[in-house]
Order: structure tokens, then C-alpha cells, then sequence
């Protein structure tokens, strides 16, 4: 369908420092009007509704960008095809990327595993009134161009050219190419022999540390699986380590054959906490192994992938010193069934603060997971909060002492466990709060150690006060 190009909102025409475009239609277009030095924008017209940019890279994407800026676009969705060539990925990030993020108020980028540029528009194209691209490298393809788009898509289609310059690929971006080259999928280390042969080649002793508190009715089918993985060659060790569970998780565990720790009893000497973080911290003098691994033994949903998928990084590059898996979940919550999505101390606290104070980490998906994998001598050198903290703490030292290239995450699947209800997880915010605060005491000064609540109904108030003292770990 044609729409005049009258009513495209383009604003800005007018100021120096805006590019000045043409707007014209398919049936106006001409190969001639591509001029060298404009900027020309070849359309059926402005819809309102959903936007979406389709783009490579380059000046005739960065065009797309500065057309809908200009149009009042303020959230934008691009849509990029993953490029076979590094050095294309790489454009991408440095002329539409970190532009776009300096140009509309939200971007989301979306990467694609696609076959085809069809296929893609396939399947997004009901999501959209309007898909922008960048125009192919000379004029005499835009029509045939335009012509592909059109059998797949119904919408309203532009196509932008920008002036032929010159442009240097930005070496800013970091986050975004961490993101791209350091975010991996479990799918990507299930061939065995591969990964027994990287093992194998590098020397390397791995152990799967299964901290548990009151875990009997999943902890079984947990060991079961980290031990089929362990048949195969990858891991080398499967230990539990207890937190004075009141239930059968003990006795279960044992009945598997593996080491079984409780972890007031683990050093002895040096004193008990309460708190995931001690069991972490006295599961390292249980194990010599060279990498450690940690994954929660309350996952419904536990499968082999969690494990060699979360090991597969650090076995077949000695470049990653830290592994952290992210899951796609429906979390259980017991008093309501299932909710999907999840993680919502990272979305409401964790993402928040390290946005705005910590923004070397905003790559990874999800910060607070507890699965994770590390070097024994990296580990050894951290300083632990006993507390729900830890795996927030070991993030941030992980990349400070080795760099965030040294470090990744990887998609284990999904996962279904336990999640608290909103009391149990404002009591974990707290905890992250106290430890993200008294990591920099410099600039936050020492927390307070009490939550206070106060709860108002049917004409009284009512006080609880709850008390949450934070000890440290060094080795």
C-alpha cells in the first residue's frame, strides 16, 4: 500500500547540523537520485504502530538511524542478522550499536540466527508496521532489493541510502562484543569426546560442589546427573556440601557414594557461619581440584547440560577463568504455581545498581545465578561474604582480577526451583545491598545490619525488625 510521503514526521530538516534527506517513493525513485553526497530515504510511506531497523552495518545503516531520530522515533528495536565474517560483527556494534544508544531513549537489539534475509522477515514481519534497512551497495539493487522484502512482508517498507564517506569502525562497544563473544549456549559443548579431549590435553581436575539446605525431595536426581556426566569424563569429583539440613537431603546424598560434607565441620578451627557464601567458602579445602564448580541442588529441572555446559568454556579455552550460567526459567513460587520470568532481585535491585555504579558488568543476564564455575587459584585469592551476597561478590572480583574477557556466561536452559515469596526476597536485597555497599566502604560507609519493617492495618502499626550480621571470608 502507498502512503503519501507528505505525512512522514520528519523534523530537524531545517538545522545545520541534521542531514537533509529526500524522501521519495518506490515509483518515484530513480537510480540517478542516488547522489553521492545525500541522503535519500525510499519508502511507501509513514504507518504509525510498531518500528523495527533491519541492519548490517555502515553508513547506510547509521542513515536509518538519523531518519527515524529525526522522525521521532524514541524506542528503538534493531534487528541484525549474525554476521559469518568478525569484522562485519564488529561494524555493527561500532556505526549502529553504540550510535543508537547515544540517539533514542531505549534500543533493544535483537540478534538472529536466520538462514536468510527472507526467512527473517518471515518471521517478524506480523510483528511490524514498518521495517526500515539500509540500502545494498549501489543503486541498480535497491528495486530487487525492495522486491525480495515485498514478497515476504505487507507492511510499509523503507529503504535508506547515506552520502559514500569514509567511516572508522568506533573501538568503543566493549560491552556489546563481550556480550556477542563471551555469551554461549550449553548446546555448544554436548559432544563429549571434544571436551574430554580438551580436558585431557589441558590437565585439568574439575569438581562440582553441590551446596544444600533442606533439598531431599531434588538433590537426588541432581547428584544422579552430575555423576552420568562424571561417567563420561568431565568431571572428576561430586561432593556435597550440607548446611544442617533438617530433612533426608543428608542421607540421600550418601546413598549416591559421594563425599558428603557438612560445612560447620569442614575446618572446624576457623569457626561457622550461617549463609550459602560460608558453604561455598569451606567447600574450596574439600576438593584440590583446578576448576570448581558450583550448581544449586533445588533445580526441578536439572539436566546434563548444567553441568557441561557451564564447564564447556573454561575446558576448551584457558582464556576463561570464570564461567556463570543464566537459565530462560519459569521459577516455581509454592504459593502460586508457576511464574514466569523470574529473577526479580536482579531485575528490581541487582541490573538497577550495577547499571548506574557497576557498568563493566551489565553484560551478563543474570548476575545473581548461582551456578558458576572458577579457577581454584582465582577463587582462593577472593574475599567471601558468608551471606546470599557471595555469588554477586565473586562476579565483581572475578572481573577485577582477570578482566571481563576472562570471564563469560553461558544459557544452561531452563530451569523450575523454589523462589521465595516477597519477604524472603527483600531479605536477600538486603544482603546484596550490605555486601555491594561494604565492598567500597570509601564511598557507601558501613551498612547497617537491621531490616525494619513496618506494617499498617485495621488501625495499629506493627514493628519487626530483623537482624542480618555480615562476616567476611579470606583464605
Amino acid at each position: 500500500m502507498i502512503l503519501s510521503c507528505e505525512k512522514w514526521p520528519l523534523a530537524g530538516q531545517d538545522k545545520e547540523d541534521y542531514p537533509v534527506f529526500a524522501i521519495k517513493t518506490f515509483e518515484e525513485w530513480k537510480e540517478e537520485d542516488a547522489g553521492l553526497e545525500g541522503f535519500v530515504a525510499i519508502t511507501d510511506g509513514w504507518r504509525g504502530g510498531p518500528v523495527a531497523a533491519v541492519l548490517r552495518g555502515g553508513i547506510n545503516a547509521r542513515a536509518v538511524l538519523e531518519l527515524l531520530a529525526q522522525s521521532g522515533v524514541r524506542d528503538l528495536t534493531i534487528i541484525h542478522l549474525e554476521e559469518r565474517i568478525p569484522q562485519l560483527g564488529e561494524l555493527f556494534l561500532s556505526t549502529v550499536v553504540m550510535p543508537a544508544n547515544a540517539m533514542f531513549e531505549s534500543v533493544t537489539v535483537v540478534w538472529r540466527r536466520d538462514p536468510t534475509l527472507e526467512d527473517l522477515i518471515s518471521s517478524i514481519g506480523a510483528d511490524y508496521e514498518m521495517l526500515l534497512f539500509g540500502a545494498p551497495l549501489t543503486p541498480s539493487e535497491v528495486m530487487p532489493f525492495y522486491g525480495r522484502i515485498r514478497k515476504r512482508y505487507g507492511g510499509s517498507v523503507t529503504v535508506v541510502r547515506g552520502p559514500l564517506i569514509d567511516i572508522e569502525a568506533d573501538e568503543g562497544g566493549e560491552i556489546f562484543a563481550w556480550v556477542r563473544e563471551r555469551t554461549f549456549d550449553a548446546a555448544d559443548f554436548a559432544l563429549a569426546a571434544v571436551l574430554r579431549n580438551y580436558k585431557r590435553k589441558r590437565g585439568k581436575k574439575v569438581a562440582v560442589l553441590l551446596p544444600s539446605l533442606n533439598e531431599e525431595r531434588t538433590v537426588g536426581n541432581v547428584i544422579k546427573t552430575a555423576l552420568e556426566v562424571k561417567e563420561v569424563g568431565i568431571i572428576d569429583e561430586v561432593v556435597l556440601i550440607d548446611s544442617d539440613s533438617s530433612d533426608g537431603t543428608v542421607e540421600v546424598a550418601r546413598s549416591y557414594g559421594i563425599p558428603v560434607y557438612l560445612h560447620r565441620e569442614i575446618r572446624p578451627e576457623l569457626g561457622s557461619h550461617r549463609g550459602k557464601g560460608e558453604a561455598m567458602f569451606k567447600s574450596a579445602f574439600v576438593t584440590d581440584a583446578d576448576i570448581i564448580a558450583w550448581v544449586d541442588t533445588d533445580i526441578e529441572s536439572i539436566a546434563p547440560r548444567f553441568f557441561y555446559g557451564l564447564l564447556g568454556p573454561m575446558l576448551t579455552n584457558p582464556a576463561v577463568r570464570f564461567s556463570k550460567g543464566y537459565f530462560a526459567r519459569p521459577v516455581m513460587v509454592e504459593a502460586s504455581g508457576v511464574e514466569l520470568g523470574g529473577g526479580r532481585v536482579t531485575e528490581i535491585l541487582a541490573r538497577p545498581w550495577i547499571n548506574a555504579f557497576l557498568p563493566q558488568l551489565s553484560g551478563y543476564i543474570q548476575p545473581l545465578a548461582g551456578t558458576a564455575a572458577i579457577y581454584r587459584d582465582t577463587f582462593m585469592k577472593m574475599r567471601l561474604p558468608v551471606n546470599y551476597g557471595v555469588e554477586m561478590a565473586m562476579l565483581i572480583q572475578a572481573v577485577e582480577m582477570e578482566g571481563l574477557w576472562a570471564t563469560c556466561q553461558v544459557n544452561l536452559g531452563e530451569v523450575i526451583h523454589k523462589s521465595k515469596n516477597v519477604i524472603g526476597l527483600s531479605d536477600m536485597a538486603f544482603q546484596i545491598v550490605q555486601v555491594l555497599a561494604e565492598m567500597e566502604p570509601d564511598k557507601y560507609g558501613r551498612p547497617f545490619n537491621e531490616l525494619r519493617r513496618v506494617y499498617s492495618a485495621h488501625g495499629r502499626f506493627e514493628i519487626a525488625t530483623k537482624k542480618f550480621p555480615l562476616a567476611w571470608r579470606r583464605f
